[in-house]
């Protein structure tokens, strides 16, 4: 089985330090810093064609650990005929990570511990000046907390002036009237942490957040949407952690209540996975529970990958 990862011809990520790799992983190896070269000229630095050879012959050495790429999928026709060598107008996808700054402190997230010794952010002005938005079709925009980095928030302005439309993975908490009217207007995509289905649990894991403010947050850009008649898509993003394991039935049934047009779901690596494998019988409840409520809910907007990947979907 081949080792094909479309991420090596489609896609760039620029973390907090400038740094750019073709994965959000930050893998599988550097291609150059945005800091001192143009990206379009980061694209097929010998390192990356070697990997891309690599994948191609399937020995790419960090698919093993993957769990973004979907490995039932037969990739074969995805992979025939690729070169080494990349076009920039070939990429689609854009991610820019711009610090570990937040607003708040989950409890499964390193990022607000990793800012007391590294608070370093993207610069905007010089990503302005070093990237060239226009083949991008995808642009996500994440932290941290992106709503509370001045640096996204002005790229945010150069991107809605040059009507680029981008994504924002945020925790919602700072979505005010004007914000939400915002992004109504200017983004495809606005993906909210929301890491369990009640108030009780959600609080636990995402502390200093608020349960009703987060709601209320994600009603009003619906409000603006439909005042503007906007494409915006309002995404929850479930990060599983081992306090919010039984909920993921119940956020299952109760997403579009919550407001939410599709989801999708992550999961906390160093605890949910061994979890489930020193707790079988709780799994395979689990596991019966999931498959009985799924059937019940408008599953096309349900990205079942990370679920199928923890072995309970």
């Amino acid at each position: 089985m081949t080792e094909f990862c479309k991420h090596l011809w489609n896609t760039l990520t620029v973390d907090h330090r400038g740094d750019v790799y073709n994965c959000c992983l930050i893998q599988p190896a550097k291609m150059g810093s945005i800091y001192s070269e143009k990206l379009s000229d980061l694209i097929n630095t010998p390192e990356i064609i070697r990997i891309r050879q690599k994948s191609l012959s399937g020995s790419l050495p960090c698919y093993s650990g993957c769990n973004l790429i979907d490995k039932t999928k037969n990739t074969s026709r995805e992979y025939e005929k690729l070169p080494s060598l990349c076009t920039y107008t070939g990429f689609r996808t854009l991610y820019l990570d711009f610090g570990m700054k937040c607003n708040i402190s989950c409890i499964m997230c390193r990022q607000r511990n990793r800012y007391k010794t590294d608070q370093t952010l993207l610069d905007a002005d010089l990503l302005i000046r070093h990237i060239d938005f226009t083949p991008f079709e995808n642009i996500f925009l994440q932290g941290g907390e992106p709503l509370f980095i001045d640096e996204c928030l002005k790229l945010m302005t150069y991107l809605a002036k040059t009507r680029k439309k981008y994504s924002l993975l945020t925790n919602g908490l700072l979505i005010n009237e004007k914000m939400a009217a915002r992004l109504a207007k200017e983004a495809s995509l606005v993906s909210i942490s929301l890491n369990a289905a009640t108030k009780t649990t959600h609080e636990k894991i995402n502390r200093g957040s608020t349960w009703e403010q987060v709601l209320a947050n994600i009603r009003r850009m619906r409000k603006y949407r439909e005042k503007y008649h906007s494409n915006l898509s309002i995404n929850g993003r479930m990060t599983i952690t081992v306090p919010s394991l039984t909920e993921i039935p119940l956020f299952l049934q109760t997403y579009q209540e919550l407001g939410f047009d599709t989801i999708n779901f992550g999961y906390d690596r160093d605890s949910v996975p061994p979890f489930l494998e020193n707790h079988p019988e709780f799994t395979a409840a689990l596991s019966k529970e999931i498959a009985k409520v799924i059937p019940e809910t408008d599953n096309s907007k349900i990205d079942l990958l990370r679920l199928a990947q923890l072995g309970i979907a």
